[in-house]
C-alpha cells in the first residue's frame, strides 16, 4: 500500500501577501523562496502595456526589504526585477 506524500509548502510567494501580512514566513521550513508580484498586478500591468512595471518592481523590493528584517537575504533579481530569489540567513553559532 502506497503512503500518501505529505503536502509541501509552496516556494513561491506574492509580494502583496508579504506586505499585507497575509503570509508569515517566520515558521517556513525551507531555506529558499521565490517572490513575485501578485497575479492580479501582473494582469493589470499587461493590460496597461507595462505602465505599472516600475510600481511592481518597487512593491517587490519593498517586500524583499521587509523580509530582510526577518532573517532573509536577496540572492538575485530576475526578469527585470519582477522575480526575487531569497534565502534564509541562519544565525551564526
Amino acid at each position: 500500500m502506497a503512503h500518501p506524500v505529505p503536502q509541501r509548502p509552496p516556494r513561491r510567494f506574492h509580494s502583496d501577501d508579504i506586505l499585507s501580512g497575509r503570509v508569515n514566513l517566520d515558521p517556513y521550513p525551507f531555506r529558499y523562496i521565490m517572490l513575485t508580484p501578485s497575479p492580479g498586478a501582473m494582469v493589470s500591468n499587461t493590460l496597461s502595456l507595462g505602465a505599472g512595471t516600475l510600481a511592481e518592481v518597487d512593491r517587490l523590493l519593498a517586500a524583499v526589504e521587509f523580509l530582510e528584517t526577518r532573517n532573509w537575504e536577496l540572492v538575485t533579481l530576475e526578469q527585470g526585477g519582477l522575480v526575487a530569489f531569497l534565502r534564509r540567513r541562519y544565525p551564526a553559532p
